[in-house]
C-alpha cells in the first residue's frame, strides 16, 4: 500500500498548510476549482487504495472487502482532515461541502476502479 499511503500523506500535508502559505484564489473559481480539487485528489486516493487492497494477499478480508473497507476509510479520512482543519488555527476552513466533495471523488474513483477490474477480467 505504499502509494495510496504517499498520496494520502501529501493529501494531510496539502490539505493542512497554513492558509497564508495559500495562494490567492478568486472568489468566482474557489467553488468550482476547490470542490473539482478535493474530488480528483480522493478520486486518485480511493482508486490506488482499491487496486492495493485487492493486489495485497495478506487480509483476505480486505481484498474480498475491499470497496467497503476503501470507501468508509476515505470518507473517514476526509471527515479527519475537515475536523483538523476547524481545530488546528491554521487559518483553514472545514467545511461539509468539502467532505461531501471528498465524499463524491471517493465514489468516483471506487467506480473507476471497480469497471477498470470487471473489465479487464473481461
Amino acid at each position: 500500500m505504499g502509494v495510496p499511503a504517499a498520496w494520502a500523506a501529501l493529501v494531510l500535508v496539502l490539505t493542512l498548510t497554513p492558509a497564508q502559505e495559500m495562494p490567492d484564489t478568486p472568489q468566482w473559481e474557489l467553488l468550482s476549482f476547490d470542490t473539482a480539487a478535493h474530488a480528483g485528489v480522493f478520486a486518485v486516493l480511493a482508486f490506488t487504495s482499491y487496486i492495493s487492497a485487492r493486489r495485497q494477499r495478506r487480509f483476505p478480508t480486505l481484498r474480498q472487502q475491499a470497496l467497503w473497507w476503501v470507501g468508509v476509510g476515505c470518507t473517514l479520512f476526509g471527515a479527519l482532515i475537515e475536523a483538523l482543519q476547524m481545530t488546528m488555527n491554521l487559518g483553514r476552513h472545514g467545511e461539509w461541502s468539502d467532505l461531501i466533495s471528498d465524499t463524491l471523488g471517493t465514489l468516483a474513483g471506487l467506480g473507476a476502479a471497480w469497471l477498470l477490474r470487471r473489465w479487464w477480467q473481461a
